[in-house]
């Protein structure tokens, strides 16, 4: 069969050496193949044999069908056909690669016409282009990405080519002109200049698109209304992938009123006598910017003048700085390792080029400062630099909370990762504490049920484990409620005493106010627990720790709320922690005691209780001098009377339910799935089951259950989607959710009302939930 596909591609080629033909079609990267009429596979080159993923010879004498597949020939065998009658076909498809899944192809059929013109075969050419349409599809999202940012920008946006066609604008730009989308092409951006404004702009544009460089303008325009405003523009031009001119990107501010009180001020300054002028320029020149430490300098670095701005870094004798260099004046001159520095940036602005530097301001026994400088040339008339103005912008707390923010999106992004897991595991350990469950109660040997109890308790440890990652991952359900934090340590005095022993001096100050958090208590205590552990084993040779809460006010904190808060510290005076360690304190797994001392959970525990709970914990730590982890607790509403009368609430007690309650269990893990089913068994239940949100809509419809037992999170149809497609039927139905999250919130929103058991639970618990849950609890 190889040798006849070699005579007809002899033949079709004029009596060229077939086999240089072969070696050529076998050094193509491009795959290629000749059928002849019976579609049969007469040759196929290298390239072909490697895409396919199998040898030359299970190729070769094959028909198409058997090479790629029922499916796949399916679709091509009409092109096939009509490429056999002479016609050449062309088409685009996904194949199902061997190894690299679903992959994009172009196909072409070429007919081989005989001399007589009857059809011979079909030459194949494949071509993978999977990598050129996910490329194209990530650039659509792309430019999908761009359009939305652009058109949420408040400020006039514009893409456009060499010849002035505009390719985008965003909707600050139709608003401002008042032309429709469709027209943004058809009118003239020069129409929109202000008449006095008109030829200094055109020219100054004309110069900066010739420059290949970033150009701004200053001009006024008429907005669609007919008002005239100034806009300050940028435009910068765009390349093309060989470096050529192909337009440009342009974006527009309004600065209308920058620039009255521009012409405001220049007015008042024209209206001077020229004996003021002098002194007028520089108190415009100080003043312009009042929020940042503002100094007016010669060009040589001579302070003129200077404003009165305070700032914790800045030397309380500023004025004497006057008519002294700048580097020599009483502020920097207590920091010398800048003085080259600035002297260096002074020279620079002094030929006219704006310098900025940020600046750091370290000195034994104050606070580090972190600025922002600027060295500014002020210009007169004829271009000569008459002063320098040098701002300073201490940027401390913004760097603090630029780290705060980072440390909090770390902490995020690793608590998204901690909750799958928790999740993953709550599910296998809920298969681990059922089958262990059922052995104890079925098992007649006692060392068998010893042996399951001991594996019992330890899976618990396990869950126990989970259950700590959850409130890491704040996705656990927390009993959050408005809880008297004062009372509630108060009343860990004995726990704490038996915690910590008689070598720890303990001081506990307490706020009298009764002002009651939202907080889960019970997580509360643990987190305290937690803390005072480890404060005791930072101390092993004894110390001291402090417990104290307080009212505090939040605002401009970039995790928490402005608001109320109470701060709950937690201080020792042991070794305390590097920097580095601080920085991971919080981050699960995380520890620095030895193996076997520790989980790493614990502080990961503390903060994902005080997230969950609204508010965040931060540690303050040196070496040899102790650490302090404080918690904020947001207020909670409500009167005391309020948060007393749920204090002593008591629940109803469980009602027994309806003997031989029919149960609907729906769960995707078949091991989970089998061990609430054999559990509702035992407890003389009538059970059904099902694997998938589908196939429990169809069970349910024929079982019409007292209970549906729903797992929360299933591929496909999900617990939530399959609960409103039952109470949509049936608005009455009982539902209880079982999860490895507990996404509270959630559930509540899919199914009000249904009950929620977290994963992993023994017998015992699922009786007691179904029970309550039959009986209307």
């Amino acid at each position: 069969m190889a040798n006849k596909g070699g005579d007809l591609l002899t033949e079709a080629l004029g009596g060229f050496d077939f086999k240089r033909i072969l070696g050529i079609a076998d050094a193509l990267p491009m795959p290629l193949a000749l059928i002849d009429r019976n579609e049969r596979y007469l040759f196929c080159n290298q390239a072909l044999a490697e895409f396919l993923e199998r040898p030359r010879s299970d190729i070769l004498g094959h028909g198409i069908g058997e090479v790629i597949g029922k499916a796949a020939y399916e679709i091509r065998k009409p092109l096939i056909a009509a490429a056999l009658k002479g016609e050449r076909q062309w088409f685009a498809a996904q194949y199902d690669h061997p190894s690299r899944g679903t992959v994009a192809i172009q196909t072409q059929y070429l007919p081989q016409v005989e001399a007589d013109g009857s059809i011979s075969g079909i030459v194949i050419l494949v071509t993978d282009v999977t990598e050129q349409r996910v490329a194209e599809r990530a650039l659509r999202e792309s430019e999908a990405r761009f359009r939305r940012i652009a058109n949420n920008a408040p400020v006039i946006m514009w893409v456009t080519r060499l010849d002035r066609h505009r390719e985008f604008v965003n909707d600050e730009y139709l608003s401002f002109t008042g032309v429709a989308r469709d027209q943004v092409n058809a009118h003239e951006w020069r129409d929109f200049i202000h008449p006095d404004d008109f030829e200094r702009v055109v020219v100054e544009s004309m110069a900066g698109e010739a420059s290949r460089r970033p150009f701004s303008l200053e001009a006024r325009y008429k907005r669609a209304d007919g008002a005239y405003r100034w806009l300050s523009s940028v435009s910068s031009p765009r390349f093309g992938p060989d470096g050529e001119l192909i337009g440009f990107i342009g974006a527009a501010f309004d600065v209308t009123v920058a620039k009255e009180a521009e012409r405001e001020l220049r007015q008042q300054v024209d209206e001077r006598t020229a004996e003021v002028r002098e002194s007028e320029v520089r108190l415009r020149a100080i003043f312009d910017s009042v929020r940042e430490v503002v100094v007016l300098l010669e060009p040589d670095g001579t302070v003129i003048q200077l404003n009165r701005t305070e700032a914790s870094w800045r030397d309380k004798r500023a004025d004497e700085a006057i008519g002294k260099k700048l580097w020599e004046a009483p502020t920097l001159s207590a920091y010398p390792e800048h003085k080259e520095a600035v002297s260096g940036a002074i020279a620079l602005a002094a030929t006219g080029v704006p310098v900025t530097r940020d600046i750091i301001l370290e000195r034994a026994g104050s606070p580090t400062a972190y600025l922002d400088v600027s060295f500014r040339p002020v210009a007169d008339r004829d271009g000569s630099v008459m002063y320098i103005l040098f701002e300073a912008r201490d940027v401390t707390e913004l760097k603090a909370a630029q780290e705060q923010l980072r440390q909090s999106q770390k902490m995020e992004a690793l608590g998204q990762l901690t909750g799958g897991i928790a999740h993953d595991f709550n599910n296998l350990l809920t298969v681990v504490v059922g089958g262990l469950d059922l052995i104890v109660r079925r098992a007649e040997d006692p060392k068998l049920q010893r042996y399951a109890k001991n594996a019992l308790e330890a899976a618990e440890r396990g869950a126990r484990l989970t259950a700590q990652l959850l409130a890491f991952s704040r996705v656990q359900r927390l009993e959050v409620r408005p809880t008297l934090v004062a009372p509630l340590i108060a009343n860990m005095r004995p726990l704490l005493r038996n915690v910590l022993g008689p070598g720890i001096e303990k001081r506990i100050q307490l706020d009298d106010a009764a002002i009651p958090v939202l907080a889960d208590p019970t997580q509360l205590e643990l987190a305290v627990l937690n803390l005072a552990i480890n404060a005791r084993d930072a101390m092993p040779e004894g110390g001291l720790l402090s417990i104290t809460t307080s009212p505090v006010t939040v605002s401009d904190d970039p995790e928490l709320e402005a608001g109320d808060y109470v701060e709950l510290s937690i201080g020792d005076t042991g070794s305390g922690m590097p920097e580095e360690v601080v920085a991971r304190a919080f981050e699960p797994f995380f520890t620095t005691k030895e193996v076997g001392k520790g989980t790493g959970l614990g502080l990961s525990m503390v903060y994902g209780v005080a997230r969950q709970s609204g508010g965040t914990a931060r540690i303050e730590s040196r070496p040899g001098e102790g650490t302090t982890v404080r918690l904020y607790f947001r207020h909670a509403e409500g009167s005391q009377a309020k948060l007393e009368a749920e204090a002593v609430a008591e629940e109803s007690e469980d009602q027994a339910a309806e003997p031989a309650a029919r149960v609907l269990v729906v769960d995707d893990d078949p091991d989970v799935r089998g061990f609430v089913v054999a559990s509702l068994e035992d407890l003389g239940y009538q059970v059904a089951e099902a694997a998938d949100g589908e196939a429990a809509l169809t069970e349910y419809r024929r079982e019409m259950p007292d209970l549906v037992v729903l797992d929360y999170l299933m591929p496909g149809m999900s617990g939530a989607d399959v609960a409103r497609e039952i109470r949509q039927a049936a608005p009455e139905q009982r539902i209880l959710f079982v999860s490895g999250y507990n996404e509270t919130d959630a559930i509540r929103a899919a199914a009000p009302g249904a009950a929620l058991l977290a994963k992993p639970f023994r017998t015992e618990a699922l009786a007691a939930c179904v029970r309550k849950v039959l009986s209307g609890g």
